[in-house]
């Protein structure tokens, strides 16, 4: 919940920026010319030569967008990395004994832990082998009484 106020507060910030940027720039001159007509081309290119500030890309537009991106980037790959570490330390507490969930919503108890699996059991004398991906949660003395963390 923190990392979408903060990226709301900064689009803010980057938007106002913006608007800033645009109200400080000088208003384009409006010349009004007795030549004969000009092709669009011809004109694009003499006000470009007239008012050479405008005349190519404005980078000064694109970098609040930039940055957004950037930002978003960097607080998405964090937050998904602790998610990961979290994760991993979970399943790294395991060991036999220890009370877990599998994705498919039965519970069971770890009797073996494999290098990349374990023997849970499920029911007396019922025991199925799970990949460590499988378990979706470890249930703690807290999550067995009701109390939520």
């Amino acid at each position: 919940m923190k990392f979408k106020a903060l990226i709301l507060a900064f689009m803010l910030g980057t938007s106002v920026i913006c608007a800033a940027a645009d109200q400080a720039a000088a208003p384009a001159k409006v010349t009004v010319s007795t030549a004969p007509a000009q092709s669009d081309a011809a004109a694009v290119e003499t006000a470009a030569a007239e008012n050479p500030e405008n005349a190519g890309f404005d980078w000064a537009r694109m970098v609040p967008m930039i940055l957004i991106f950037v930002v978003m980037i960097f607080i998405f790959s964090r937050s998904n990395k602790k998610q990961q570490q979290k994760r991993q330390e979970m399943l790294d507490r395991i060991v036999k004994g220890t009370r877990v969930m599998l994705n498919s919503g039965v519970y069971g108890k770890v009797s073996e832990v494999r290098e990349k699996e374990f023997l849970v059991e499920i029911a007396e004398n019922v025991k199925v082998l799970v990949v460590k991906n499988g378990i979706a949660s470890v249930e703690d003395e807290e999550n067995k009484n009701g109390n939520a963390k």
